[in-house]
């Protein structure tokens, strides 16, 4: 199967954790891979069924801004969540692909 996505995928290298905030609760989650287009966040635990099905969920990080993203798919103890391409959105990414890519080990490539 081939995929077509719009923008390069970064896989993670190393854990970065977000708070996510579903329904008025906050859980704690792992970003997994991100792209300008999303990111697939993973938890620890399973998520309630109703969990992030009212149609937006916000993504905390002690160095962006808080974004507001929709969530596109899930599953037990992932979702896949969409940004916009707001300036609070793309600061959450260049976070994400700062600390989650080695980028030590690109440049030596």
């Amino acid at each position: 199967m081939h995929e077509h996505r719009e923008w390069p995928r970064y896989s993670a290298e190393r854990r970065l954790t977000l708070s996510a905030n579903l329904d008025g609760k906050l859980y704690l989650c792992t970003v997994a891979d991100v792209s300008l287009g999303g990111a697939r966040l993973v938890f620890d635990d399973d998520l309630p069924a109703e969990t992030g099905r009212s149609g937006s969920i916000e993504l905390l990080h002690p160095d962006a801004e808080p974004v507001i993203c929709e969530p596109i798919w899930r599953s037990r103890r992932e979702l896949g969540i969409q940004f916009d391409f707001s300036e609070e959105s793309l600061g959450l990414v260049s976070v994400c692909v700062r600390n989650i890519v080695d980028h030590d080990s690109q440049t030596k490539s």
